[in-house]
């Protein structure tokens, strides 16, 4: 279990700070968001995480039925708290997305990597590299998707980015079929495709529509 924790959570912790780290002290003057409610959403983020994880258990993960569902429900999470009033139309909130998928992608990840390296009695140096690879994925989805809904709501366009996360997760969800309905060798192409995919989603969220989004409302705002 701890290997499987710091599979999940190491890696997500790097990736926030990769993610925030241009945004507060001391790479800015001025920090873009509190800390404490950064942590607070990070926290929540991976007790959902637990949740969610905890549920999808229950579904047949090779369900084109469960992958749709579940790529709905995933974001529609996100959207209910980043839509909260106190959020709306606030810089910090996609920063808030952020940590709050990052926390939720960090415990799902644990869960996926505890519940594979569980059904493998002596996990071989492939089966480590592909838990690496579920934790990773999970982590740079709902980064990613988190951040997408953030803007949404700092923008004013909720329902178009709600949208945009959703297709991303759907299209996550539909690669990653093969793997688990055992259609090898073909799963491990889509798996490395649904690495690709949520690999560059939030490489491109996280270093190019965080830093516009910043830029324009630096200028707007005088900030």
């Amino acid at each position: 279990m701890a290997i499987a924790a710091v599979m999940g959570i190491g890696p997500a912790l790097v990736l926030l700070y990769y993610a925030i780290g241009p945004y507060t002290y001391p790479q800015t003057d001025k920090a873009f968001f509190e800390d404490r409610k950064l942590f607070l959403l990070f926290a929540i983020g991976m007790v959902l995480g637990v949740i969610l994880f905890s549920a999808y258990t229950w579904f047949p993960w090779s369900s084109i039925f469960v992958a749709v569902g579940f790529a709905l429900v995933l974001e529609l999470v996100k959207l209910v708290i980043l839509n909260l009033p106190r959020f709306q139309r606030r810089l910090d909130t996609v920063f808030y997305g952020t940590s709050l998928g990052i926390g939720m992608g960090a415990t799902f990840g644990f869960g996926l990597a505890f519940y594979t390296l569980t059904l493998a009695e002596d996990p071989a140096w492939f089966d480590w590299f592909i838990v690496a690879l579920l934790t990773l994925q999970q982590v740079f989805l709902h980064c990613s998707t988190g951040t997408t809904i953030g803007e949404g709501v700092v923008r004013d366009h909720t329902w178009e980015f709600f949208s945009q996360a959703v297709g991303v997760n759907l299209c996550f969800q539909l690669l990653m079929l093969p793997l688990y309905s055992g259609m090898f060798p073909w799963a491990y192409l889509s798996s490395m495709a649904a690495f690709g995919l949520v690999s560059a989603y939030c490489w491109w969220m996280v270093r190019k529509r965080v830093p516009l989004l910043v830029s324009q409302a630096v200028r707007q705002y005088r900030l």
